[in-house]
Parts: C-alpha cells; sequence; structure tokens
C-alpha cells in the first residue's frame, strides 16, 4: 500500500536543480537577507539586543512557529494562484518522483521570500535564537517527511489499523505526506491548488483549501515540465525561455 514512486528519467537535470537551490540557500539567502535584515533592525530596533531573552522558551517557540506556518502558508498559496509567483514556484513542482532533495529543488529567488530566513536574524537580535532554532528545526523535519518517496504514512495506517481514529484526527492538523504529495501530484488522488501548509495543516482546513485523498498517488510534476528550459527554472525573471516543442511521447 505504502509503494514507491518511479523516478524520474533526467536525473542529471534533477540534481542540478537541487544542488542549486541547495547552493542559493547559502550563497544568496544568507548575505542578502541577513544585509537587509541587520538594516531593517538597526533602523527600527536600536536599542532591543536582548530584550526578550528572558521569555518562556515554550511560549516564544509557540508564537514564532505558529507565525512562521502561518506566513509560509500564504506565500505558498499565493505562490500557486498568482501567475508571477507561480514562476518563481513551479520549479519546485517539476520533480516528477518526490524524494527529500525536492526540498532544495526551488528557483534560486525563492529563498529570498522565506519568512524562516527573514525571522532568523531578528529572533537572534531580541534573544530568542534558541526558540527561534528549534521551530525551524521542527518546520524542517515535517517538510523532510512530506517529500520522502516512502510513503510511511499508509504503510502504519495499513500495519495498525486500530490507529485510524488518531490518523482521522492528526491528518486534518499536521500536513502528512498523504495531502502534501497529493499538492504536488496530478490525475488520480492530485490536489494541486491546495494543501498548502508546510506543517501545520490546520490552516488548510480553515481556509478551505485541504483535501484529502487517503491514498497513493502515482504522478507528480507539471505536464509541460519536461519543455521548460532548465536556466528559467532556476533564474526567472532574469531568465525567460520559450517553452520546447513537445516531445512525440507527450503527445501520445
Amino acid at each position: 500500500m505504502a509503494g514507491r514512486i518511479h523516478r524520474g528519467d533526467r536525473p542529471l537535470r534533477d540534481a542540478g536543480l537541487t544542488l542549486a537551490g541547495l547552493s542559493a540557500h547559502v550563497l544568496l539567502s544568507s548575505p542578502v537577507v541577513g544585509t537587509l535584515s541587520g538594516i531593517l533592525i538597526l533602523m527600527f530596533f536600536q536599542e532591543g539586543a536582548g530584550v526578550m531573552a528572558g521569555t518562556n522558551f515554550w511560549l516564544a517557540f509557540a508564537v514564532i512557529f505558529i507565525t512562521q506556518e502561518f506566513l509560509h502558508y500564504w506565500l505558498h498559496r499565493f505562490s500557486n494562484e498568482w501567475r508571477w509567483f507561480w514562476k518563481l514556484h513551479r520549479t519546485h513542482h517539476t520533480a516528477e518522483n518526490l524524494n527529500i532533495g525536492v526540498l532544495y529543488r526551488n528557483n534560486v529567488f525563492w529563498v529570498l521570500l522565506l519568512p524562516q530566513s527573514w525571522f532568523g536574524p531578528l529572533a537572534i537580535y531580541l534573544g530568542l535564537g534558541e526558540p527561534y532554532v528549534a521551530a525551524v528545526l521542527v518546520t524542517y523535519t515535517v517538510n523532510a517527511l512530506t517529500h520522502t518517496t516512502f510513503r510511511w504514512d499508509l504503510w502504519l495506517r495499513e500495519k495498525m489499523p486500530w490507529s485510524e481514529p488518531f490518523w482521522r484526527v492528526i491528518e486534518r492538523i499536521i500536513t502528512l505526506p498523504d495531502t502534501h504529495h497529493a499538492h504536488h501530484a496530478f490525475g488520480k488522488g492530485a490536489h494541486p491548488n491546495g494543501n498548502y501548509a508546510i506543517t501545520l495543516f490546520i490552516f488548510d482546513t480553515l481556509f478551505d483549501t485541504a483535501k484529502i485523498p487517503n491514498r497513493r498517488q502515482t504522478r507528480f510534476g507539471l505536464p509541460i515540465g519536461k519543455r521548460l528550459h532548465w536556466a528559467e527554472e532556476l533564474f526567472w525573471p532574469l531568465v525567460k525561455k520559450p517553452l520546447s516543442p513537445p516531445s512525440k511521447k507527450s503527445i501520445s
């Protein structure tokens, strides 16, 4: 029931896009976001260094985590609903099989929009570095678990049928592979225009963008994915390329 997803037929291209996106986190996000955040902090919080250091860890963690998740939900939703943002985000969706590497498969400029990147310098400056790091680690862990090839959620539900009431509750609160795979899929069991939450699926539930298929998805990527030029995938809007002609295989 869990199954494994058919691997894409362009491994070098997939690896290149993932490596480029990962490099952008280090070479672009850190210096650009860090510099701009520093300027904004000095403009608006000159006397705020360490001012919140005594805040209860769990309270600070909850506020940072929920706020970041809420902002990421709307960023992700806008990136699927607004054409300009979609072109920045679609590189993440051209992957034809899901794995942890897809986390980093992004247009290089996408990393500049992530709320987690902007929260970091401010949280550290205010003395909330530890709860911020904890919030980011939780987000990353769930994000990794929902992009894995192996459908561990379906496997657990099959092996422990007595736990089904638990799953029926948790799948409406926390993002699981079932709902996030549906977001990346097309065809049966797909829901690309919804399931936007990175961790707190309750935002999808509340804002009526949730679809819980409870099944394995078999087709991933975009129908035009193979026709996109790799340079546009990575560097749009600086690089714009026409779609390549459809192959005979895609026409059939």
